[in-house]
C-alpha cells in the first residue's frame, strides 16, 4: 500500500483479506503503472498478481505537467 500511496500518486480505496490473499483495491494513474508487474513480483517474492482497467481522465499536478513539457520541447529539439 505504501507504494501505492507515495511512490506512484496512487488513493487506496480499500483492503479486502480473504483465503489467505490481500487485495488492495486503488486509483492509480495509468503512467505510474508500467514498471508495476516487476516492483510487485519483487515486492511479493514473486507471488503477487494485478490487474488495471481505465477509470477517468483527470488533469495531473503542477510538476507533472512541467515534467512532460519539458520532455515534449527536448524532443522537438532534438528532430
Amino acid at each position: 500500500m505504501s507504494d501505492i500511496s507515495s511512490k506512484r500518486r496512487g488513493t487506496v480505496l480499500g483492503m479486502t483479506a480473504e483465503d489467505g490473499m490481500q487485495t488492495v483495491e486503488a486509483e492509480v494513474p495509468m503512467a505510474e503503472m508500467s514498471s508495476y508487474t516487476i516492483d510487485l513480483r519483487s515486492m511479493t517474492q514473486g507471488r503477487g498478481i494485478f490487474s488495471c482497467k481505465f477509470i477517468r481522465y483527470e488533469e495531473a499536478p503542477g510538476n507533472v505537467q512541467q515534467k512532460v513539457i519539458e520532455e515534449a520541447k527536448a524532443l522537438a529539439e532534438a528532430e
